[in-house]
C-alpha cells in the first residue's frame, strides 16, 4: 500500500537504506514511511509528535502527504508538528521552513494552530533558542524527560555533511544538555535555531531523505568513512530506527563501495 518501486536493504549495525529510482519515487517512498510510522504510533498512543525539516528536498514529500491516499491514511487531528531547525527570517520569507510547510502541508490539511509548533523567529537568537526549548518542554515534560523523544524526526543532508542546522566542526555538535541551540551557518550564513544532536538521537525513528547527484559524495562519506566532522554521520538514534531514503543518483557513490559495505547494498 502506498509503496513505489524501491529496493530495500538493511546493513549490519548500520542504518536501513532504501533506494528509489528517482527523486519522485523517493518522495513517494518517504511519504509512505511517514504514514507507516505515524499510523504505528497512533495505534498505541493518543498523539504522534513529528519534527519536520525544511529545504527543497522534503517539499515534494510534504505536498504528497497533503493529498490522497496519504492524507486520508492518517488521523491528522492527533498529530503535533515541530521543526528540526529554522532560519531566523519572517515566516513569509521564501527561506522560512515553517512558511514552506504552511503552503505545502499545514494549510492544505487545515491543521489547528494548537497542533503546530513553529520555531520563534523574532528576537535575539539565544533567547529564541530558549523559547523554543521551553515550548518543547511544555509539550514533552509532563514525564520529566531529560530529552524529548520525537516519534518521527525527518532530516536531510547538505553537500558538506550538515544536517538540521548542525554544520561541520561547529561547537554546537558537542552540546550535551540543551534541546535547542542558536547557530549561524549555511550559504549564505544566517542565524538559525536547531535541535541538538542529543535530541535528534533520542527520536524513536529518524528518516533521512536525500536525492540528486550533488549528494552522492556526502552519502558515500557518511556510509563508508569515519569522520566525526560530518554531522549527518553522528545521527545514530540510541533506541530508535534510522532510515536513509535515497534516489539512485544520491546512492551512486556507494554502488562502487559494495565490497566495503560487505556487499549488503544492492542498487
Amino acid at each position: 500500500m502506498l509503496q513505489p518501486p524501491v529496493e530495500q536493504v538493511t546493513m549490519e549495525s548500520k542504518p536501513q537504506i532504501i533506494v528509489a529510482t528517482d527523486a519522485r519515487a523517493a518522495a513517494k517512498a518517504a511519504a509512505s514511511e511517514f504514514v507507516q510510522s505515524v499510523r504505528g504510533v497512533l495505534n498505541s498512543n493518543t498523539t504522534a509528535t513529528i519534527a519536520l525539516s525544511g529545504g527543497s528536498t522534503p517539499r515534494r514529500m510534504h505536498r504528497l502527504l497533503a493529498q490522497p491516499p496519504y492524507k486520508t491514511a492518517i488521523d491528522w487531528g492527533r498529530v503535533h508538528l515541530f521543526w528540526v531547525d529554522e532560519r531566523l527570517v519572517p515566516y513569509s520569507d521564501t527561506a522560512s521552513n515553517f512558511g514552506a510547510a504552511c503552503e505545502d502541508l499545514i494549510d492544505p490539511l487545515q491543521l489547528d494552530s494548537s497542533q503546530v509548533h513553529p520555531v520563534p523567529v523574532a528576537g535575539k537568537p539565544a533567547a529564541l533558542a530558549r523559547d523554543y526549548e521551553t515550548a518543547l518542554k511544555r509539550h514533552f515534560n509532563p514525564t520529566g524527560a531529560l530529552m524529548p523523544a520525537f516519534d518521527l524526526l525527518c532530516l536531510g543532508a547538505g553537500t558538506d555533511g550538515h544536517t538540521a542546522s548542525l554544520f561541520p566542526h561547529d561547537p554546537a555538535l558537542t552540546e550535551k544538555r540543551r534541546w535547542a541551540i542558536a547557530v549561524k551557518g549555511g550559504n549564505p550564513a544566517v542565524d538559525r535555531i536547531t535541535l541538538s544532536l542529543p535530541v535528534i538521537n533520542t527520536a524513536r525513528q529518524v528518516l533521512f531523505l536525500v536525492t540528486g547527484p550533488t549528494k552522492s559524495d556526502v552519502v558515500k562519506n557518511v556510509m563508508t568513512k569515519l569522520d566525526a566532522g560530518l554531522p549527518a554521520q553522528r545521527v545514530r538514534p540510541k533506541s530508535g530506527n534510522l532510515i536513509w531514503l535515497l534516489d539512485r543518483q544520491a546512492a551512486s557513490g556507494i554502488q562502487s563501495e559494495a565490497a566495503a559495505l560487505r556487499e549488503t547494498i544492492k542498487i
